[in-house]
């Protein structure tokens, strides 16, 4: 029998790991911070994952990044903003055995206006001076991680990764 709660947490603990990578050493400087991937993989990780795991490994992955990046002040607002992006992913996680389904492509919409208000606000509290100076990279790192999450989400639908690998079976 498998112990479900140990898999995805090894699973959120991976996840965890590869979001603090794609944020944190595939970083394209832009205004006043950086663009990252590595909200393609908190919806992958919401999307196939789930539930409270996936909310943790957004959170801890992204603000370690954060933390390590010279970008400590923003962790808190982080931790908020990347649990945020993920919930719609977790929503709708057990009623498809696909990951990239029309529903999550909509998603990468609603999680990118969470991405940009979300920091919108940080940096309102932050530093005013960069609160509209940060919105076109914090939509460019939206649109780039829709599209990569696209990509990822259609090749692992292919290899039937999330029947095979998430499934509770």
């Amino acid at each position: 029998m498998k112990n479900n709660k140990l898999i995805k947490m090894v699973y959120a603990a991976m996840f965890a790991a590869m979001i603090f990578v794609l944020t944190r050493f595939i970083q394209i400087p832009v205004a006043s911070g950086y663009v990252h991937f590595g909200d393609a993989l908190i919806y992958i990780v919401a999307s196939t994952v789930g539930g409270p795991w996936a909310l943790v490994a957004a959170s801890l992955g992204a603000a370690i990044a954060d933390l390590t990046s010279g970008f400590a002040i923003y962790a808190p607002a982080t931790i908020i903003v990347k649990a945020l992006i993920a919930l719609p992913f977790v929503f709708v996680n057990k009623k498809s055995e696909k990951i990239l389904t029309p529903l999550t492509a909509l998603f990468t919409i609603l999680s990118g206006a969470i991405t940009v208000g979300g920091y919108f606000v940080a940096d309102l509290i932050i530093d005013k001076a960069y609160a509209v100076v940060d919105i076109p990279g914090n939509v460019v790192q939206a649109v780039g991680s829709a599209v990569i999450f696209i990509v990822l989400a259609a090749a692992f639908d292919a290899a039937k990764l999330k029947k095979r690998l998430f499934s509770e079976k």
